[in-house]
This record gives structure tokens, C-alpha cells and sequence, in this order.
């Protein structure tokens, strides 16, 4: 006897197990390529020049996957200004984000990038024109009011002057507000190019922006460097295809949960690399923003259902 369509098949439960394991390695797996950015730039390599080596290449190893997959095709993209702003605002956010590990642990960092969603919320209602109810704006703000506790603006001395933001925070801010603007914009493009040509695109005007600006100040990496530079493009690469391959086997409420354990990996690396924990109110302002983004996710899927 067949079975009720409500019912999932062994099959559909399989695939849908496989891309929740991809999901979770894929977030277990993003923050070693920062671990590894971070030792560069606290090494004093360039942080311009990390993020270059970082989109070099991811563009060297997705390109032969492209073109075999796409072909010409794959370079005649449909709204181009759309891509290149797109992949203009990723590559800023890697930029701030690696500055800022140079400053702040690495945990820290990543706390302060998950305020992003709730970014996300507040850029659609002004920029796409998306309804925001009162419940999501209020997410919105107890997830700002979380990133106070991990940042604790005039706390800690140095940077930290006269209420102002430490260096560090200010600049994993920045990189957050960039990858919220990357995420709109994405929305905006949704459908105008394959993900994975899409991605391929972010390598190519990544690597050509931080290009015109590495090379006035450019210092030869070691054999060493070039081989982190690779590991940071190396992992990179295979945690996004990784969320790519997921993304289009479980629904997108049960992907929103995933990025969060970024958390975990950040903080035992910061601990094993750097000697780095985090501190109390930074463990309660990220249990902050990480609940207000999954209400916000929740929230979402439900009107989304609504408007199904």
C-alpha cells in the first residue's frame, strides 16, 4: 500500500539527513578558515592581503567546477551592477572581519557577526519594502542590546575611550552591518544566476577589489603563508558549497538553526590556538542574539507559511 503523502519516504528522510549533516559540518567547519586568518594578520601580514589570498583562491579552486558545470554561460551574468555590489559587500565583510581578529578573540568576533539576520529584518523594511510586524522589530532590538553585552562599549582600556566602541567591536560591527547588506542584496538577486555561479562571481570581484588595494603596500608571503592563504580559501570554499548542497535538501527554518554553532568551533579554537574564552556577558549577550535571531527565523517561517 502506498504511503500517505504526508509521510515522508525512507528516502526524503535520508536526503534530508544528509543535508542537515552537511549544514552542521559546514558551520563546524567556517571557523578554521578564520582561525587561520586570524594567525596571519596577528602575525603581521596584511589584512587586505589575508583577504585576497582568501577569494584568490576560492576563485582558482571553484573556477575549473564552473566552467565545467556552466561553461561560457557562466560569464554572461544577468544584472551584473546587482553581482558585483553583492560580492562587493561580502568581500568588505571578510575584510572588517579578519581587521577585527586582529584586535578581539575570535569568539568575540563571531558573536558580534551573528547580529546579522536581525540586520537583515531592519535593511528589507527600508530597502525591499517588507512588512516588519512589532514582534521582529522587537527581536531586532534585544539582539543590538545582546551585541552591547559582547562589545560593552568603554570597557577594557585601550581602544576603549570616552563610551566609544573598542577597535576590535567597532570593526566586527562593521563587518556584520557588510554581510547584512550582502544577505539583502542576495535576496534581491535571488534567481538571476545558479548559487553556484553566483558564488563563483563573489570570488572573482573579491579577489579584484582587495587587488587594487594589496598591491601598492604588497609583501611576499612565505611558502608558509601562501599555504594558509590556500587553507583560508580551501575551507572556505568547501563550507559554502557545503551550505549550498544543503540549502536545496532541508527547508530553510531548519538551516537558520545551523549557523549558530560557528560558536562552538570559534571558541574551542580561540581557547587550543590563542589561549582566548569568553567572559561572561559575552556568553549572555550571544545567548541574546542568538535567541532573537531564531525568533526572528521563526517568525518568518510562520508568515511565510501564511502567505503560502
Amino acid at each position: 500500500m502506498a504511503l500517505p503523502a504526508s509521510t515522508p519516504s525512507a528516502a526524503d528522510s535520508r536526503t534530508v539527513g544528509l543535508g542537515m549533516a552537511a549544514a552542521i559540518t559546514a558551520f563546524l567547519l567556517l571557523p578554521f578558515g578564520d582561525a587561520i586568518g586570524k594567525f596571519l594578520v596577528t602575525q603581521d601580514m596584511g589584512v587586505v592581503q589575508v583577504t585576497w589570498g582568501r577569494w584568490f583562491f576560492h576563485s582558482l579552486l571553484l573556477t575549473p567546477l564552473v566552467l565545467i558545470r556552466y561553461g561560457k554561460t557562466a560569464l554572461r551574468v544577468p544584472n551584473p551592477a546587482l553581482q558585483f555590489c553583492r560580492a562587493a559587500a561580502l568581500a568588505m565583510a571578510t575584510v572588517f572581519f579578519f581587521w577585527s581578529l586582529r584586535h578581539i578573540p575570535l569568539a568575540n568576533a563571531t558573536a558580534v557577526l551573528f547580529v546579522a539576520p536581525l540586520l537583515v529584518v531592519a535593511l528589507s523594511a527600508l530597502f525591499l519594502g517588507e512588512k516588519v510586524g512589532p514582534r521582529r522589530w522587537g527581536a531586532v532590538a534585544a539582539g543590538l542590546a545582546g551585541v552591547l553585552l559582547i562589545v560593552r562599549p568603554g570597557a577594557g582600556g585601550g581602544d576603549a575611550a570616552n563610551g566609544i566602541l573598542q577597535l576590535g567591536s567597532a570593526l566586527a560591527l562593521g563587518a556584520a552591518i557588510c554581510f547584512a547588506l550582502y544577505m539583502v542584496l542576495t535576496r534581491r538577486a535571488a534567481g538571476h544566476a545558479p548559487p553556484l555561479v553566483a558564488l563563483w562571481w563573489m570570488g572573482i570581484v573579491g579577489m579584484g577589489l582587495t587587488s587594487m588595494i594589496a598591491l601598492p603596500d604588497w609583501q611576499p608571503p612565505t611558502d608558509a603563508q601562501w599555504g594558509l592563504m590556500a587553507g583560508i580559501g580551501l575551507v572556505m570554499l568547501t563550507g559554502h558549497l557545503l551550505v549550498f548542497w544543503a540549502a536545496d535538501r532541508i527547508e530553510a527554518s531548519a538551516l537558520a538553526v545551523t549557523p549558530y554553532l560557528e560558536m562552538v568551533t570559534s571558541t574551542v579554537l580561540g581557547y587550543l590556538i590563542f589561549g582566548d574564552f569568553p567572559g561572561m556577558l559575552t556568553w549572555a549577550g550571544c545567548a541574546i542574539v542568538i535567541g532573537a535571531g531564531l525568533f526572528v527565523a521563526w517568525r518568518e517561517q510562520v508568515a511565510s507559511g501564511r502567505n503560502a
